[in-house]
């Protein structure tokens, strides 16, 4: 065919130094310069007769588009990825005009190669994006310090209003008003606990029994649970997408919460709809558990996107902010993964991602042999209670002389040690975080000064059973704040099996 007037002179189109070409309205290449041939790494007769679908697949999608633009506007210009025979990705930015070849439309395509512009934007966003997150997962190390502590001390506080008003209802003399008084006490120390749990979830701290679990299932048993949870009108749908039985190294209980707040979350958002899906998939080789929570909500500003995983942060006045930030907190500890898209107006999508363990089969449940026993009676039973904390000394120390048995106190890790060197003890109850020495060093000296000595940990701020560097460990962890109840079961559970 011949050349359009503006590039009429044969040599001068093909030694322009940058690639043109002559396409069809219809997409099918009718000319390519040399520079053409060059930057694409085809020659001319591999570039003619191809489409520009088959050339570059983004700029044929957007042709048609483009030659109603240059129709209308006279030019038009766009940007595309090219993959060369070779395999290298190049960057073309390029403009399209409309030309008159003898009658005949022809669209002129004249291109700029941009790949390095784009890749060092790219390698610039990159790095932006990686101080961004660096200084996100500092200043959440910072915050998830001061929530520990913070949730450590409330913690302390708690066990004397948990335990002592549980035990208090256990009196057949109460009133009425008196029982129901002291129910809302219990009741208003579990939601402050529970808040405390959330806290010590996003510092990484917190009691953490890991278990081979069905995760799939775990999700499908929380059907009902969620479904009263949900406000009402809420679409609710599960799909376990895997064939298989995905497992899971875990804490369940702490997996239910994920799943828990995720769905509260989406609830919250002005949903009709919400979802929960999943699957398995491979990275790296290995494989993964996904479980996404979609919802057709109000989606999630960009300079609110950053901060949802920040405890005390909510756009709702009546949230406390730790619902996410626990979610963040147990992934990590669960090595896990976690990330959200969102757009303002479109919803919200979370991904939670853990390794999966591949042969493992689901642990057994527990069951509990305790339901509708008396606790035993502790009569003749010398008892040794470290805690700094006094209100925890006094607590545990009434809860144990009501059941019989003889407490010896002492204020920290030294002087627990002493008391062991100088007296011999039935049952040993030791905080881990006290000063002089912790826990889990006097646990070491217990076993070798009385081995034969139950010994149960109690904490609200550790999940160690065992210590740095210890071989040892208790015949239970009690975590705080607990109920007399628990406090019962634990200990009749240790002295049954020494």
């Amino acid at each position: 065919m011949p050349l359009p007037p503006l590039l009429s002179d044969a040599f001068t189109f093909d030694t322009l130094s940058v690639p043109a070409m002559l396409i069809d309205p219809d997409g099918s290449i009718l000319a390519a310069n040399a520079a053409s041939c060059q930057a694409t790494g085809r020659s001319a007769e591999e570039l003619i007769g191809m489409t520009i679908t088959q050339l570059a697949a983004v700029a044929g999608a957007r042709w048609a588009e483009l030659v109603a633009q240059a129709r209308s506007e006279g030019t038009a210009v766009d940007e595309t990825v090219y993959l060369t025979p070779a395999g290298d990705t190049r960057y073309f930015k390029y403009m399209v005009a409309r030309l008159d070849a003898g009658g005949r439309e022809v669209i002129q395509v004249i291109s700029f190669d941009i790949t390095k512009r784009r890749l060092a934007e790219d390698a610039a966003r990159q790095r932006s994006t990686a101080d961004q997150r660096t200084a996100a997962e500092q200043r959440l190390e910072s915050l998830g310090l001061v929530a520990g502590g913070i949730a450590h001390d409330f913690n302390n506080l708690l066990v004397g209003v948990l335990a002592e008003a549980s035990a208090a209802r256990e009196d057949q003399g109460l009133t009425p008003n008196a029982s129901e008084a002291l129910r809302r006490i219990e009741a208003a120390a579990r939601r402050m606990a529970q808040l405390t749990r959330q806290l010590l979830a996003f510092a990484g701290r917190g009691k953490l029994v890991t278990v081979p679990v069905d995760a799939d299932a775990l999700v499908v048993e929380l059907r009902e649970q969620l479904a009263r949870l949900v406000r009402p009108g809420i679409d609710l749908a599960i799909k376990a997408a895997s064939s298989e039985r995905p497992v899971v190294d875990a804490d369940a209980g702490l997996l239910r919460q994920v799943v828990i707040n995720l769905v509260a979350n989406a609830s919250d958002a002005r949903s009709q709809q919400i979802t929960l899906t999943t699957n398995l998939i491979s990275r790296d080789g290995a494989a993964w558990w996904q479980l996404e929570v979609a919802d057709d909500g109000e989606g999630i500003e960009p300079a609110t996107l950053g901060r949802i995983f920040e405890p005390f942060f909510s756009t709702k006045s009546d949230r406390h902010g730790l619902g996410l930030s626990a979610v963040h907190g147990i992934v990590r500890r669960l090595n896990g993964e976690i990330e959200v898209d969102s757009q303002p107006g479109q919803g919200t999508r979370f991904r939670v991602r853990l390794p999966v363990v591949v042969g493992a089969e689901p642990a057994p449940r527990k069951s509990s042999d305790y339901i509708g026993m008396t606790p035993l009676r502790l009569a003749g039973v010398h008892v040794l209670v470290a805690d700094d904390e006094p209100s925890v000394r006094a607590t545990v120390r009434r809860l144990l002389e009501r059941r019989g048995a003889t407490v010896v106190l002492a204020v920290d890790g030294l002087e627990a040690e002493a008391r062991l060197r100088a007296e011999s003890f039935g049952l040993i109850v030791l905080d881990v975080m006290m000063p002089g020495r912790t826990g889990h060093e006097v646990l070491v000296t217990a076993r070798a000064e009385q081995p034969t000595t139950p010994v149960v940990l109690m904490s609200g701020y550790t999940e160690k059973i065992r210590g740095e560097g210890s071989e040892e460990e208790a015949d239970a962890f009690l975590e705080k704040p607990f109920t007399a109840k628990a406090l019962d079961e634990t200990i009749d559970r240790v002295l049954k099996h020494r």
